[in-house]
């Protein structure tokens, strides 16, 4: 159960940074010129950090309780997955995809034991 912990935090937290970022920079190739270039990005960061502030961080008031935090997370790193898809990044996309699932797994077995 320990050893659980130890390898799905930071790698829970690793792909949350990984997601914002894909997000972010998705957002900022769908603007046409520079100012709406940044406006969309940091909105589809903003979007998505408060969306995990409020409903998966930790300490949130308002965190989804089991099954439907990780039916959260599915939901909000496929988001990622399709943002780097998008991009053309396939094979990050892919890597991003099996890291999730494997966290999202390791959750449900830490929620689980």
């Amino acid at each position: 159960m320990q050893i659980i912990k130890l390898i799905n935090h930071p790698l829970a937290f690793g792909l949350e940074l990984v997601l914002f970022f894909g997000v972010g920079y998705w957002g900022y190739f769908q603007g046409k010129i520079t100012l709406a270039k940044w406006g969309i990005a940091i909105l589809c960061f903003m979007i998505l950090v408060i969306l995990w502030a409020l409903f998966a961080a930790p300490k949130s008031g308002m965190r989804l309780k089991y099954p439907m935090l990780n039916i959260f997370k599915l939901l909000i790193f496929s988001t990622g997955t399709l943002a780097f898809w998008n991009l053309g990044k396939t094979w990050l996309a892919i890597v991003y995809t099996l890291l999730f699932v494997l966290s999202v797994g390791l959750s449900y077995l830490e929620e689980t034991s």
